[in-house]
């Protein structure tokens, strides 16, 4: 019986989209050297993990980054957040599983800033904890985060629902006893319809 739901940030109650966000402020050639030096680099994922900085990284790609857009890149690595607005439908779905019961847990590959801006994201005022991978460099799909999740919360796996929008991070919730959705087509009806079938009174 599934009694609580885990969700990702971004992708899930957030638009996190590099290439949509990089592609309104830049031009294509610079667009395409911010994702391949810094958004899509294996050091963005360090950074989720704990162990660079966001400063540590503009000081390490501060020469591949053009002169006269540096100042805004370097904006948004420190903050990537105001850049990503929220699901608004997420919002009154998580308010409905909360009013049915249900808990409702965030389990994200997020840097440490992760803290300073959730009060700016409405969603998160419902959710009943939080794991952040960069405090305890691990992040999806390692199996360790799953873990850290249940223990933290004391969580039976088999009792919770992971919805994350990449697919192995769905599988290493399998592995780790935790079924789950990948909400990669952003279709809430297509996830309650995946809820219903489990049992999830949606």
């Amino acid at each position: 019986m599934i009694k609580n739901i885990i969700f990702d940030l971004g992708g899930v109650l957030i638009d996190h989209n590099p290439e949509k966000t990089l592609s309104a402020y830049f031009s294509k050639e610079d667009a395409d050297i911010i994702l391949r030096e810094i958004f899509r680099n294996p050091l963005w994922l360090e950074r989720d993990r704990g162990g660079v900085t966001s400063d540590e990284i503009m000081e390490q790609k501060k020469d591949l980054i053009p002169h006269g857009i540096y100042d805004k890149v370097n904006e948004m690595v420190q903050n990537f957040f105001p850049y990503m607005p929220p699901f608004e439908k997420m919002y009154g779905f998580v308010e409905e599983l909360k009013e049915k019961g249900y808990g409702v847990y965030l389990l994200s590959n997020v840097g440490k800033e992760f803290h300073t801006v959730k009060k700016d994201i409405p969603v998160l005022s419902l959710f009943d904890g939080f794991v952040a991978s960069s405090d305890y460099e691990v992040v999806k799909p390692e199996p360790e985060i799953y873990n850290i999740l249940f223990e933290k919360f004391s969580l039976k796996p088999e009792e919770c629902f992971f919805i994350d929008d990449v697919q192995k991070n769905i599988d290493g919730a399998r592995k780790a006893g935790m079924d789950g959705h990948c909400y990669y087509h952003g279709d809430l009806e297509i996830l309650k319809a995946d809820l219903r079938e489990k049992g999830v009174n949606v």
